[in-house]
């Protein structure tokens, strides 16, 4: 069985104040939802509820959460009543990466700087706010993969090459093109006229591959 971040007793609570957090500091505070999601990791309390710190999921609302966060990064907000609309895309927004968060056991600022940030699933409100959150585990899941794999190595497959392809044609052996997909050896330490080839072979630049 996979392991997840924390017990599921604290799932609903995690994705319910994360939601009300963005809802309220957007819609009601007038906050750029990406500068916004960025202070709540700087914070220190992304990395508190990745965890299920009780003090924050079930000891604080979703308006304070947002509060806190902003207090402590700088800038506080306005005090203001809101009514947290729980079918917002900031709501959704929020309410998703708690739950992504739980279920691939990885903290918020992972997801962020792994493509599975706050901007990466706002854009994905119209396309799977109604759908099952399996296709939303899905995206996360295949993000998380290509963000991860060696980039020599996902240049090839873009390239629609196989290895002994990509070997023909830039002149290189079999051997070392896999040695470079493995990390076993490091482009980076190839000759100038060995790369530029590589480069050409996968038409891309050259900083792709590094």
């Amino acid at each position: 069985m996979k392991t997840r971040a924390y017990n599921i007793a604290y799932l609903d609570d995690a994705m319910s104040s994360i939601g009300a957090m963005l809802d309220y500091a957007v819609n009601a505070c007038g906050e750029d939802i990406v500068i916004f999601y960025s202070r709540f990791i700087a914070s220190g309390i992304a990395g508190a509820c990745a965890t299920a710190n009780p003090k924050y999921l079930s000891g604080m609302s979703g308006i304070e959460l947002a509060m806190l966060v902003a207090s402590r990064t700088g800038d506080a907000l306005p005090e203001k009543e809101a009514y947290i609309d729980m079918g917002s895309p900031e709501y959704w927004t929020g309410w998703t990466l708690a739950y992504l968060s739980w279920y691939l056991n990885t903290d918020y600022k992972t997801l962020q700087s792994r493509g599975v940030g706050v901007q990466d699933i706002y854009d994905r409100y119209q396309v799977l706010h109604e759908a099952d959150l399996s296709k939303t585990v899905q995206f996360a899941t295949k993000r998380l993969e290509e963000r991860s794999e060696n980039p020599f190595k996902q240049a090839r497959k873009n390239a629609s090459l196989t290895q002994r392809m990509l070997a023909d044609m830039s002149g290189n052996s079999l051997r070392v093109i896999r040695s470079y997909e493995q990390g076993q050896r490091s482009v980076a330490n190839a000759g100038a006229e060995s790369v530029l080839r590589l480069s050409r072979a996968l038409n891309c630049p050259i900083t792709a591959l590094l």
